[in-house]
């Protein structure tokens, strides 16, 4: 090393010593967060004098985590915060709204859970996947680094649990650019490279270079020079302009030198560190001419060659000032993409480069949700302190939406917020005014909290609102004369049950509507009351009579052992299941039965078999198939149900006519509206609750008239008591409808019914089996074959082709949503089956609202509805609660 270089180095570490105490607090616009340490602490790290603070303010989620003293980390690692609960985390950081950052994440997972095995997790910016995160060397730290011009005036740092360990996180950090810096269009630049040229690898005493030397805290990593083939070049001048208006403010410290090939004629090749085969790239190549030449000697001209590509016409470089020039580059297949620097011929002077930076393009296509809506919905969460999974963006990704929300999706649009659901969330005080914000709302739900005061006015003038339940809350005062005139003549599904202050609204029972979003009418017409209840009470009465001329053997018999081998003598096996053979036989009175007789080996006792005869003899509903009678006699257990003629869902979804004949989209959805209504009742209607454990399409009878009826309790399972949330039980169900946890865990909930039902709605969804099979050896579960699809919104690909064109896009994407939620890989993911019966009732509504717009219009089209709507109230009331 040459005494001048020396001297120059010493001045730079110098310079380095002295920026650290005087300009330690000139961090204008940093935002410096170490994850992890405690509350209220900050402290100045001493190598860079940059400030960092807690993330206790950025984040109400995640567990403090210290890395072992002694460790010799940089100190913003001794600590992080690790996710251990719920799926996405993210943070929230307020920034300067139309400034473009560096943002820069760092990871060190230094074994601190003790297991040695560092996890794999996705790293999101807001709704969209900045990267997988994996880590292959427990001992090094990982960094992360974007250059991003968030849309709004705050970001979210997200990370999400795919199942490969705990997500973790060390630091945060952002810097602010200028704004005519990496002015690229519509793309983020992710960091794959920064280098800093022309060191030699004896200077083991310059570190990589960031704060203070460069000032908005970029990291320059050392490329030191090859002696052999390489020449190093250095000046003790400040390099310190730009020569474009494009000023990147490189530092001088970097700038000073430089590296060039022995040989003049010689390229100089640089090697960029690209891994992936066909993402957009973007290299800035940094230059400055840092020899003073003689006046008479021509000044360095230079070309670049990228992959066998000139890239630009000649460029001559200015003294002492940076010259950056930039490309996109479209790798290829290239692993390693090479560039070369040449002279020109008319140049004597040798290629040299002093700095370069590689990116790649990201391209956030996901937009975030209405900033209107987020605003209504964070000072609604603040407001009444609500704790569910409400982190990051509301509505994107869908996968992600927050719990109790229902979004719009239109393509180039941001979403929107179309239905709240936040019923049973210990709500107090008044109905926020926020609400009133959400102009896209349809579907607003605030039933069951402690929710006091008036109704307020605003909710007569949201002009998108059509459902309105305010029902079992404290309200007291008048119903705002909006509301009722909305009732009346726009449709407005409104409830105010069982609000004791409301005084024409305080008595009225919640019991039958509060679960079927039943609208409770505050003003009728007394003309279309008397009309309306006439039509009704004469359909109602001829449905009444036939049924009473059906004759129906009455339910509890107990039948002798004669009397099944009577039954079933000469009669047809119909199926074959865990519990045993089913034939299909008749009564003394003709009245057609499916008799399930128990298998010999089954080591179900007689005392055990006499308990749930006893528990499925009390449970009555239209949706369940009806116990008949029983057989306990000798080494015959039987049970006799009613025939069903239709089949089963399995048989009907799978019907393979040409031209198709078998259940439209809308007979779809009412089948899953049956199936949900009837689990439903098995879950809630019931005490103890009643858990199924084997619900799948073959278990799913059709009446007839397409009514679907749950069957198969031989395996059923009552919970303790009615507050129980699980019951320990052997293994049962059939593979591909069973709970992930139930398997591993062996604890049985009303939620692994859930997981099941939502792997039935998706095989009525997209006419696929539980398991597909793509390949011999491949075998996909149909809810992450659908999963996948549905990230990238390929409803179509996802619909069973048999119905296309036959249903509502917003039909079929709440179906889909509904869907996956059931089968979220965590049953605290998972909705409760009564929330996915209104889901679907919705889905159901869409169509049937569609299909009576094509039918027609006006009085006799709503004279219709309201009949359907009253019978079917009249057959809910017919579905009376038990006590089991």
């Amino acid at each position: 090393m040459s005494p001048a270089y020396k001297q120059f180095l010493c001045a730079v570490l110098v310079g380095f010593a002295l920026a650290v105490s005087v300009d330690s607090q000139n961090q204008t616009g940093f935002i410096s967060i170490d994850c992890g340490l405690p509350y209220n602490y900050s402290y100045t790290e001493r190598t860079t004098g940059i400030n960092y603070i807690s993330d206790s303010t950025f984040i109400d989620t995640g567990e403090s985590e210290y890395l072992l003293a002694g460790s010799n980390y940089y100190q913003p690692y001794w600590y992080l915060r690790s996710f251990p609960q719920g799926v996405r985390n993210c943070y929230k950081i307020n920034i300067t709204s139309g400034t473009k950052y560096l943002i820069r994440v760092g990871f060190q997972y230094g074994n601190y859970d003790g297991k040695n095995e560092a996890p794999e997790f996705e790293l999101h910016l807001g709704p969209n996947l900045w990267e997988t995160m994996n880590f292959s060397m427990e001992g090094l730290d990982t960094t992360r680094e974007l250059i991003h011009n968030p849309p709004q005036d705050y970001i979210h740092i997200c990370l999400v649990n795919t199942n490969k360990g705990v997500p973790f996180i060390s630091l945060i950090e952002l810097r602010p650019l200028l704004s005519t810096s990496y002015a690229e269009t519509n793309v983020s630049l992710a960091l794959v490279s920064r280098k800093d040229t022309g060191l030699l690898v004896n200077d083991t005493s310059i570190y990589n270079f960031r704060y203070p030397t460069d000032i908005h805290d970029r990291v320059w990593n050392t490329e030191y020079v090859d002696d052999e083939k390489q020449l190093q070049l250095s000046t003790p001048a400040m390099v310190n302009k730009s020569y474009f208006h494009a000023d990147f403010q490189i530092p001088s410290a970097i700038m000073s030198t430089a590296v060039a090939p022995k040989n003049a004629s010689d390229p100089l090749n640089v090697f960029l560190d690209v891994v992936d085969n066909n993402p957009e790239y973007h290299v800035y190549l940094h230059f400055a001419e840092i020899q003073k030449l003689p006046s008479h000697q021509q000044p360095r001209n230079l070309y670049v060659i990228l992959n066998g590509r000139p890239q630009e016409p000649s460029f001559v470089l200015p003294y002492l000032s940076t010259y950056t020039l930039y490309t996109t580059l479209p790798i290829g297949d290239a692993v390693f993409s090479s560039m070369s620097i040449l002279k020109t011929d008319n140049s004597t002077l040798p290629p040299i480069l002093n700095a370069y930076e590689t990116y790649e393009a990201k391209k956030f296509l996901q937009l975030e949700t209405n900033q209107g809506d987020i605003d209504a919905i964070e000072n609604i969460k603040l407001r009444y302190k609500i704790s569910k999974n409400w982190q990051g963006d509301p509505c994107s990704p869908q996968a992600y939406k927050w719990e109790g929300l229902n979004c719009s999706y239109r393509e180039s649009r941001p979403p929107r917020i179309t239905s709240l659901d936040l019923s049973s969330s210990g709500l107090r005080g008044q109905i926020s005014p926020f609400i009133a914000n959400l102009s896209m709302i349809q579907a607003l739900d605030l039933s069951n909290n402690n929710l006091t005061g008036p109704p307020p006015d605003f909710l007569s003038h949201m002009p998108n609102l059509t459902v309105l339940n305010l029902g079992q809350n404290k309200l007291r005062g008048q119903v705002p004369a909006g509301l009722i005139d909305r009732n009346k003549t726009d449709g407005l599904s409104l409830s105010l049950c069982e609000n004791p202050n409301l005084p024409k609204f305080g008595h009225v029972s919640c019991k039958l509507r509060k679960k079927h979003n039943v609208v409770i009418p505050v003003v009728v017409s007394s003309v279309g009351t008397i009309i309306l209840l006439l039509t009704v009470a004469a359909i109602w009465w001829r449905c009444k009579s036939e049924e009473i001329d059906e004759p129906i053997e009455p339910r509890g018999r107990k039948f002798t052992k004669s009397e099944i081998d009577k039954i079933t003598s000469n009669s047809t096996l119909i199926g074959r299941g865990g519990f045993g053979e089913v034939y299909h036989g008749t009564l003394e009175n003709d009245t057609q039965v499916a008799v399930k007789i128990l298998d010999l080996s089954s080591s179900q006792g007689s005392e055990e078999f006499q308990n749930e005869v006893k528990l499925l003899m009390r449970v009555h509903h239209r949706n369940l198939v009806s116990l008949i009678g029983y057989c306990d006699e000798g080494d015959t257990m039987a049970l006799i149900y009613e025939y069903i003629a239709n089949g089963n869902l399995q048989q009907h979804i799978s019907a393979a006519d040409i031209p198709y004949k078998g259940l439209t989209w809308k007979q779809r959805l009412q089948v899953a509206v049956d199936a949900a209504r009837g689990l439903e009742y098995l879950h809630d209607g019931c005490k103890p609750p009643i858990l199924h454990r084997d619900l799948k399409p073959s278990n799913i009878l059709l009446t007839e008239t397409l009514q679907a009826k749950i069957a198969d309790f031989g395996i059923s399972k009552a919970l303790a008591t009615d507050t129980a949330t699980h019951a320990l039980t052997d293994l049962r169900g059939t593979y591909g409808y069973l709970d992930p946890e139930y398997c591993t865990t062996g604890q049985l909930t009303r939620k692994s019914d859930s997981y099941s039902f939502g792997i039935v709605l998706l095989e009525l969804i997209t006419g696929r089996p539980a398991i597909i099979t793509e390949l011999e050896t491949t075998h996909v579960n149909v809810s992450d074959w659908v999963r996948a699809k549905f990230e990238r919104m390929e409803i179509e690909s996802i619909v069973d082709s048999r119905v296309q064109g036959t249903y509502k896009y917003s039909s079929a994407q709440k179906a889909i949503e509904t869907a996956l939620a059931c089968v979220s890989k965590t049953s605290t993911e998972r909705p409760e089956i009564s929330h996915v019966y209104d889901r679907l009732k919705e889905c159901f509504e869409i169509e049937k609202v569609s299909e009576e717009l094509e039918i027609g219009s006006g009085d006799e089209g709503r004279l219709i509805t309201q009949i359907r709507d009253c019978l079917e109230m009249n057959s809910q009331v017919q579905s009376k609660r038990l006590t089991v």
